[in-house]
């Protein structure tokens, strides 16, 4: 295990550790504010934490002083309370836990009230087929390579995900969710942003409030795909029978693909069910 430090040339601090790479692992993070960029590959396991400023809301800095304003005013215990802890002791990147109990790889942020929370950039490569926890408030997760199972859940932010090959769930309050390939199980759920699939063999859910939903690639399983006020596009791979229903309430239906309203011959290999509340729904090939 390998345990760095260094201070770049504006003051930030960059934190590095390394761990020996024994197969899959466990990575589990939780950021307040900042960004999330995890890799699954070869090599042995790195976890690079740094201040980053640039990923500091542009409202926080005025919040902050109010928040802290307020605390001066009411004073006393009661006041420090309101205010809420800071991370003006130090760097964010510093106070940050890392550390590895057994298989299970930890990265813990400072625990600070949203306004008053410093930006943190996370890092973490770590081998192919790990298992992955991620909590946010405020950050944008970005997962490439291949994970095994996957979890998570932003408040506010995007989340790219390469390939999953476990079950997966992945929550954002605000944001857009994009994701390669599914190989099991999925939810997918955002409150405003679209979402996009490449490729997905499994179990598939997927909810928007005001976004659009795409699946460019369905082979096998069920797609399961509901948006308030969006537009819903799912590609059908090549020779799969499916089982399909669409529908909107304010919107166009249309199929590309033909369509029969007797049972196929051979058992449907893939189930689809859209619906939209205003917006249209589309069947399409593959691609």
């Amino acid at each position: 295990m390998d345990d760095t430090a260094a201070e770049q040339p504006r003051g930030d601090v960059v934190r590095t550790r390394t761990f020996d790479a024994e197969g899959p692992i466990e990575v589990d993070i939780d950021v307040t504010v900042g960004r999330v960029q995890v890799h699954f590959g070869d090599g042995d396991t790195v976890v690079e934490v740094r201040d980053d400023p640039a990923a500091q809301p542009p409202w926080a800095e005025g919040a902050a002083n109010l928040i802290g304003w307020v605390g001066e005013f009411l004073g006393g215990q009661f006041g420090a309370q309101f205010a809420g802890n800071t991370a003006d002791s130090g760097s964010a990147a510093e106070q940050t836990r890392i550390e590895k109990l057994g298989n299970r790889l930890l990265v813990r942020a400072p625990k600070v009230p949203v306004p008053k929370a410093t930006a943190v950039a996370v890092k973490v490569h770590a081998p192919t087929g790990s298992q992955l926890d991620v909590r946010t408030r405020l950050a944008p997760v970005t997962v490439t390579g291949t994970a095994g199972r996957v979890d998570v859940s932003t408040a506010t932010g995007d989340v790219s995900l390469q390939r999953a090959e476990g079950a997966t769930s992945v929550r954002t309050g605000s944001g857009e969710v994009n994701v390669e390939a599914l190989r099991a199980s999925a939810t997918l759920a955002t409150g405003t942003g679209d979402v996009w699939i490449g490729q997905a063999d499994g179990a598939v859910m997927v909810r928007t409030s005001s976004g659009d939903l795409t699946v460019t690639d369905a082979g096998s399983g069920s797609v399961e795909v509901i948006t308030g006020s969006g537009d819903i596009r799912v590609g059908i791979r090549s020779e799969v029978v499916a089982e399909v229903e669409l529908s909107s309430g304010g919107g166009y239906v249309s199929s590309e693909l033909d369509v029969a309203d007797t049972e196929p011959g051979k058992q449907a290999a893939l189930r689809v069910r859209a619906r939209s509340g205003s917006g249209d729904a589309s069947l399409t090939r593959a691609g």
